[in-house]
């Protein structure tokens, strides 16, 4: 599922909203919590990836087959 509409850039306030965000040890350690409490399934990990690469304002990478036989996460 891809937008079609562009993202709005982020204003100097935002960014700095999500820099100091990253700072925080307190939210890191939040977070880091609830992602060891579930396992997480491949699909929803795929989707969260997806989302934080659209919000990246990045312009995509062309398609390339993925080849091989033994893959691992």
């Amino acid at each position: 599922m891809r937008s079609e509409m562009p993202m709005a850039r982020l204003t100097a306030a935002e960014k700095n909203e999500l820099l100091a965000l990253a700072r925080s040890a307190a939210l890191r350690r939040d977070l880091r919590s609830i992602a060891y409490e579930r396992d997480v399934d491949v699909d929803d990990y795929i989707a969260f990836a997806t989302t934080v690469a659209r919000m990246s304002n990045h312009a995509s990478r062309p398609f390339r087959p993925i080849r091989g036989s033994n893959f691992k996460l």
